[in-house]
């Protein structure tokens, strides 16, 4: 249920607007004074603020930017007298979201309390919707790059096309093609993978196609390859832009025709399977050099899928750093409560050139040391700031600093204003203000 909290110094008026409240199906919380109201929502996670503008103790105006520091999301509807329009407006400026003047109708205090909550549910539902899909793909993130993955995730598992997914080492493209392949539905199949920069020509040949018996010295019998085993299901080729030049049209082949020859064979076998491909080269280059052939790399990269670096996703990374502690944790049976304000700084100051495959190894290893309930990042290499100075060693003023400042915590928090206003210990207003 939605809560609703009241603050007003007439008690008539509060307690008809708590009963009514009750009957649009939320909880009324009541305050007769600002102090009371900053108490409540202090314990209480409060949807919306009905706050009148002249309370005994405090400006209901100014009352607006603590309210946002105590509860940056909180909707806050002013009440206010007929002959205080003026402040009424001004309310709006400093972060209200309507107002509403006295003596007023229930019918339209009503209108907009139902304005607010259909609004609320909305994003609400958006939210854990999103949350779901995150969980359904098995993917941590909140930040721009990752939503419009999970957005292409989606798309790619309703097709039978093939996906080339590219990204730098470390960020996860054999999860990605494994969410693919979980969201297919029911008649999935096999999920193959092989790691085409590791092996030789020869025996990913193998590997991939199979062989006749006698096909080759050791070849006692027939024996299938992956490309078979995974008919009806996925075929992940990782690292596709080391695959040996005359290994490419084979797989151009199988891609356009979908048949194939075991080594050794001379009948066409027919498979269906779908082809999904990740590197962390690049590939267009890889074309241009002569090292990978034009044709296959346009039948791969049919849908194109881009995995962002970590060090582009804002707050991912404590979400990240957040699941992996408790998840080593559980492993290790302790009991941490997680990292120190001051950690967390750590993280987001990082470049982390080896992804999230580098955040897992940190967390695990901070773990195994962590002897507190708070824990401490274990080999984190630090980008040191400048201490205060710019390149060519020249002082920077105060202004200067705090707008590097607040660029930064934006950026950690992949551009979320509340979040960066509660960081920054100021109000929604107060940053917007700065922004501007």
């Amino acid at each position: 249920m939605a809560k609703v909290l009241i603050i007003e110094d007439s008690e008539d008026l509060r307690l008809s607007l708590r009963d009514l409240v009750r009957k649009e199906g939320c909880t009324p919380f009541l305050a007769a004074t600002g102090a009371e109201g900053l108490g409540i929502l202090e314990c209480q996670l409060i949807d919306v603020v009905f706050l009148d503008i002249g309370l005994p103790d405090a400006n209901g105006i100014e009352l607006i930017s603590i309210i946002h520091n105590l509860a940056p999301d909180v909707d806050i509807v002013m009440l206010t007298g007929n002959d205080d329009a003026r402040s009424a407006v001004n309310s709006l400026k400093s972060g209200a979201v309507d107002y509403i003047l006295k003596p007023f109708d229930l019918v339209e205090f009503r209108h907009i309390l139902n304005r607010l909550m259909t609004g609320r549910l909305a994003a609400r539902q958006e939210t854990l919707a999103s949350r779901e899909r995150g969980e359904a793909l098995n993917l941590i993130g909140n930040s721009r790059g990752m939503i419009q993955l999970k957005d292409d995730i989606q798309t790619a598992a309703q097709v039978k096309v093939p996906v080339l997914i590219t990204g730098e080492t470390g960020t996860g493209k054999e999860m990605v093609a494994r969410a693919i392949h979980r969201l297919a539905g029911a008649k999935r199949g096999v999920f193959a993978k092989i790691d085409c920069g590791t092996l030789s020509a020869s025996i990913i040949e193998a590997e991939l196609f199979g062989n006749e018996k006698g096909a080759y010295t050791d070849a006692r019998e027939t024996r299938k390859g992956l490309v078979e085993i995974a008919d009806g299901g996925v075929l992940f080729l990782d690292e596709i832009g080391n695959l040996p030049l005359e290994l490419q049209p084979k797989l151009l082949r199988l891609v356009e025709e979908s048949t194939f020859r075991r080594v050794g064979g001379v009948k066409d076998i027919q498979v269906n399977v779908r082809i999904v491909a990740a590197t962390n080269a690049d590939v267009v280059e890889e074309v241009r050099l002569g090292r990978f052939r034009e044709d296959l790399f346009y039948r791969l990269n049919v849908l194109s899928l881009i995995i962002p670096p970590l060090r582009e996703r804002g707050g991912d990374v404590i979400l990240l750093a957040n699941h992996f502690l408790r998840h080593f944790a559980g492993e290790m049976k302790k009991m941490i409560k997680g990292f120190s304000p001051q950690a967390e700084d750590l993280f987001r100051e990082h470049d982390w050139p080896g992804n999230v495959r580098e955040l897992k190894n940190i967390i695990e290893r901070s773990v195994i040391y962590c002897q507190r309930e708070w824990a401490t990042p274990v080999g984190l290499e630090v980008v040191r700031s400048t201490g205060g100075k710019t390149p060519d060693n020249e002082p920077v003023t105060l202004r200067e600093m705090e707008q590097r400042y607040i660029r930064k915590v934006l950026l950690g928090t992949g551009n979320n204003k509340s979040e960066a206003a509660r960081i920054l210990d100021i109000s929604r207003t107060t940053l917007r203000e700065k922004l501007k």
